[in-house]
């Protein structure tokens, strides 16, 4: 008897459901996906199928983006049952919809319902269906985004304006046509663009700038107040940002890169590699000499894979490694994540393959590479 009131008290317990619903900011009551249309949908089917609703979550995002708030909520919660009405309200990149599964339905312990689909995910043909609509809902949000580029492009073809308005305007309905909208000048804003003029023109810094405007509470055109990027970009907007000309030099960058890595790995700082740079004749691209700051940043955009064979590489790794010399394995991770390919064109490299390197035993092979 005991066991039996037991069967049945676990057969009465009804399956736990969580649903999510999403809309385009676009498209709230489009194509009947508003997000009540929704959650009516998703407590009806609960309803008929005796599922207990614990939650429903939304977004109002795009579905290509796979960082979505709502949705991220509504799968921390356990449930029996994933409830949404399509699958393209769930994702509509294909990737994105794969790495979910894997990640929250594939085992099993909770299953993936779409209402108007009424496709299983628990055999081979519910997933491959699913694949198949997935693919069209991406082409459907691809096509999306080439009507809407094809419709700004009309518009602003027109003479109207589209988006928001830049700061010395507002943007107002126009008159022949209410439903679209022209620029027209704001007096304050451009009293302001005046201002900053001629400071520019007087030769002030930026940042004096920024300082002034922000003392006299002028107000900017985001934020609480104005920044050098505020400024930079306004600049660049009206055309009074004056570029620096390029430096003529008699070598390549190819040359000065590997002069660089060279002064690196013999542990030079990178105020002493500008020293030295500017001492033996080096030249930036723009720019009188150069400085502690733009040798770092040079020297953090250098690819090694183009600028050493493996086994430089790995020596300069040592020599850099201040008496502690970097195991095997730590020079192979260091190799891979370079980019350097091993003499059998693998992208992974294993231990023994370093030693070897830094015997030699490879030198001929990335030579003859070198040399093609």
């Amino acid at each position: 008897m005991t066991l039996a009131r037991d069967t049945i008290s676990v057969m009465s317990t009804p399956r736990s459901a969580v649903g999510y619903v999403r809309v385009s900011t676009d498209m709230q009551a489009a194509d009947g996906l508003s997000l009540d249309a929704q959650r009516e949908a998703i407590r009806a089917y609960c309803a008929a199928n005796g599922f207990h609703l614990v939650k429903i979550f939304q977004d109002v995002l795009s579905g290509g983006k796979a960082d979505r708030p709502g949705l991220a909520e509504a799968l921390k919660v356990k449930s029996d049952v994933f409830v949404v009405l399509k699958f393209d309200r769930l994702s509509r990149s294909i990737k994105h919809f794969c790495d979910m599964y894997e990640t929250h339905f594939k085992s099993g312990t909770r299953e993936l319902v779409a209402i108007r689909e009424a496709i299983r995910l628990d055999s081979s043909l519910g997933r491959a269906l699913v694949s198949i609509l997935l693919v069209f809902a991406q082409m459907e949000r691809e096509a999306t985004g080439e009507r809407v580029k094809e419709t700004i492009k009309h518009i602003r073809g027109n003479g109207y304006h589209f988006g928001k308005a830049p700061f010395g305007y507002d943007a107002i309905p126009a008159l022949e046509n209410p439903r679209y909208r022209v620029l027209t000048e704001n007096p304050e804003e451009q009293a302001t663009i005046n201002m900053i003029k001629a400071w520019v023109e007087e030769g002030r810094a930026i940042t004096a700038i920024c300082e002034e405007l922000t003392t006299r509470q002028v107000k900017p055109p985001q934020g609480q107040k104005w920044t050098i990027s505020i400024l930079y970009n306004l600049k660049m907007r009206l055309g009074w940002h004056l570029k620096k000309p390029a430096n003529a030099r008699n070598h390549t960058d190819d040359e000065l890169k590997q002069r660089m890595r060279t002064l690196r790995d013999k542990g030079h700082t990178y105020k002493q590699i500008a020293t030295i740079l500017n001492k033996e004749g080096y030249m930036p691209f723009k720019g009188k000499k150069f400085m502690e700051s733009n040798v770092c940043r040079l020297l953090g955009r250098i690819v090694e894979a183009k600028h050493h064979t493996p086994r430089a590489y790995c020596e300069s790794l040592i020599s850099r490694a201040d008496g502690q010399r970097p195991s095997y394995p730590a020079l192979a991770r260091a190799l891979s994540a370079a980019g350097f390919v091993t003499p059998r064109g693998n992208a992974s490299w294993w231990p023994a393959q370093v030693q070897q390197l830094l015997r030699g035993t490879f030198d001929d092979y990335y030579k003859k590479q070198g040399t093609a």
